[in-house]
């Protein structure tokens, strides 16, 4: 089961990495991932002074980030043969152009992939936490749906090209390697 929920992710990636649609990254998001879960586990230390009644904007704004990135770096991905080495549990481990790409699976739904030896749900972390470090700790601030899903994009893929910013899209780009394999 977690191979196959494996190989239909990539399908849909493959699909929404052709299309360079945020929408249709969004979506795939929503049908193969917890987005939920990962957009609460990205805010890190600061997930317990988000306010409860700003819990859905944060979720969508952050959903909507990860569709523009995913869509901002589409056209990073080349297709090679990926083999699935083997299902260990959770995990599902597969060999793409010479890299070794783990892939943590639960519930049927994608919770995370490891390449290059970083999980990008820890580089989407990274990135949440210390932009919203940069504003002293405020998540009030850093839920702000404008900030979060234009300003932020702009800022960290363009102009301000940080380390967490540049690992996670060398990481997405792989990831996306493997899933256009698998399409």
């Amino acid at each position: 089961p977690a191979a196959g929920a494996v190989k239909s992710a990539a399908a849909s990636f493959s699909n929404a990495a052709r299309s360079h649609s945020a929408a249709a990254f969004s979506s795939a998001l929503s049908r193969h991932s917890n987005v939920s879960s990962l957009a609460m586990f990205a805010l890190g230390p600061y997930r317990k002074n988000l306010p409860a009644a700003r819990q859905g904007e944060y979720i969508r704004s952050a959903h909507r980030y990860m569709g523009q990135f995913l869509a901002k770096n589409a056209g990073r991905i080349s297709a090679s043969g990926l083999k699935i080495s083997s299902c260990k549990g959770n995990l599902v481990e597969t060999q793409a152009g010479g890299r070794e790409i783990t892939w943590r699976v639960a519930g049927g739904r994608i919770q995370d992939v490891r390449v290059g030896g970083v999980w990008l749900a820890g580089q989407l972390r990274s990135k949440f936490t210390g932009m919203i470090r940069s504003r002293g700790g405020d998540v009030g601030a850093f839920v702000d749906v404008d900030d979060l899903g234009r300003r932020e994009l702009a800022l960290g893929l363009s102009q301000h090209r940080d380390v967490a910013s540049e690992d996670l899209g060398v990481h997405v780009r792989l990831a996306f390697e493997a899933h256009a394999a698998l399409g």
